[in-house]
């Protein structure tokens, strides 16, 4: 039997995001064994910067990785956070911000199925928080394989909807399907993402990616075309290429650490709260 993790980014218990997780679940293909883990109730401590994971082990002893351990350990990830504020809440990010453990253990986030949905109570009030849950999947190197938006603000309400059991059903039957996630909508050509910031012109930037192109329009519709970034951190071999460039710089950062220092020192203290 395949496993699957729920990773919820909500302070709700029981809430639209256990519920949609636990529905989704359920309506998978095959049956699956469920487990679950709510981001919240982590100790999941903030990023010193040290860069000590990329060679060794994360100095930091709290519950990330356990919480990685469990994602390696599953066969499928369905992830789902509420919209905060216009953007997915915090819980989510906390744990994305010590993501330089992932490309140690690229080969086994690699070609992971995930699925990602994200509630909003009001209309056109999600802002990015789509975005946000469906960077945890892309960033944490994992395969993005389906994506939701349900619109629900009371506890339950995310599974009174047609809309919102339509989406459950949706990411189950998507979760271990053959083949990759293909939105419906224009889509940088690079990476599939479907968030860009427009940079003048008809320049485009995607978020996802960070490819650059130009969009396009005409009778048939709307077109983007991009080409590969600079720097990514997609897909494995790039995973890969982004750890060792972060190894480069932190034995550069030991051959001009007194150059550094004497800039810092010079601007050292400040009024802070």
């Amino acid at each position: 039997m395949r496993t699957v993790l729920g990773v919820i980014g909500s302070p709700r218990r029981m809430g639209n995001c256990e519920l949609l997780v636990k529905e989704i679940a359920s309506r998978l293909p095959e049956p699956a064994s469920l487990r679950m883990v709510r981001l919240v109730e982590k100790d999941i401590r903030p990023c010193k910067a040290c860069y000590r994971c990329l060679t060794g082990e994360c100095q930091i002893k709290d519950d990330f990785g356990a919480v990685l351990g469990a994602i390696l350990a599953a066969d499928g990830v369905i992830v789902a956070a509420p919209a905060y504020l216009h953007g997915t809440h915090s819980s989510i990010q906390r744990f994305l911000d010590r993501g330089l453990h992932f490309w140690r253990h690229v080969d086994a986030l690699a070609g992971k199925p995930a699925v990602a949905a994200a509630t909003a109570g009001m209309e056109d009030a999600e802002g990015f928080a789509l975005m946000g849950v469906e960077n945890f999947v892309r960033a944490s190197g994992m395969t993005l394989k389906g994506r939701a938006l349900v619109r629900a603000a009371l506890p339950g309400e995310a599974l009174l909807s047609d809309e919102g059991t339509a989406a459950a059903a949706g990411l189950a039957a998507a979760l271990f399907a053959p083949g990759a996630y293909r939105p419906s909508a224009p889509a940088c050509t690079e990476c599939g993402g479907t968030y860009f910031e427009f940079r003048g012109g008809n320049r485009v930037y995607c978020l996802m990616c960070g490819g650059k192109g130009t969009v396009s329009a005409d009778g048939a519709g709307v077109r983007i075309e991009t080409r590969p970034p600079a720097h990514t951190w997609r897909g494995p071999e790039a995973m890969k290429a982004h750890g060792e460039w972060l190894i480069g710089m932190k034995e550069k950062y030991r051959r001009e650490r007194e150059r550094l220092k004497s800039l810092a020192r010079d601007r050292a203290g400040g009024d802070f709260i």
